[in-house]
């Protein structure tokens, strides 16, 4: 299934850089379920993807890769995929149910910008896109896009692992 995923296309900027350390598609603009008091709970009412059980990795840091500094962004992942996102190596391949969120923040002010995560499919889910779900909600936490994000898909195919870029040394 191909998804129209025009607001967020011109999102992607500078691939991240290197590990300094190696060691369903949807588009619902109106977020049916979701609640612009509760940005990151209630936007997926898929019960395989819960954005409240992340927790931050890391601090936080400018976004090199989401709309090209013009972000400031943290991290959180869930419980199954902390082990593995903290000690990120070429080699790693996160496991069915990973959860990693990336919330961002104007780096002129404390306003919010928007939150993307990716979830962890079963194997065939999403081949071309490294089995992995793309989630994008806006900054009133409305679901602006979910599934097979092509865009998405395209600049994590450079991630260091897995399709996952890892924190910049700037934020460990």
């Amino acid at each position: 299934m191909t998804v129209v995923f025009a607001s967020f296309v011109g999102g992607c900027g500078k691939r991240e850089p290197a590990l300094v350390n190696p060691g369903m598609s949807s588009v619902n603009r109106h977020g049916a379920g979701s609640s612009a008091s509760a940005p990151d709970a209630g936007a997926l009412a898929d019960p395989g993807v819960d954005l409240q059980s992340v927790r931050p990795v890391g601090k936080a840091f400018v976004s090199r890769g989401h709309f090209g500094g013009r972000w400031t962004a943290e991290i959180a992942v869930n419980e199954p995929a902390m082990q593995l996102y903290t000690n990120l190596a070429p080699s790693s391949r996160f496991g069915v149910g990973s959860v990693l969120v990336k919330k961002h923040a104007s780096t002129s002010s404390s306003t919010r910008g928007p939150t993307f995560a990716m979830a962890k499919r079963d194997p065939g889910f999403f081949p071309e896109g490294g089995d992995w779900e793309y989630i994008v909600l806006d900054a009133e936490g409305r679901l602006e896009g979910r599934g097979k994000l092509a865009a998405c898909a395209r600049c994590h195919a450079e991630g260091n692992a897995d399709r996952v870029f890892g924190l910049p040394q700037e934020a460990r």
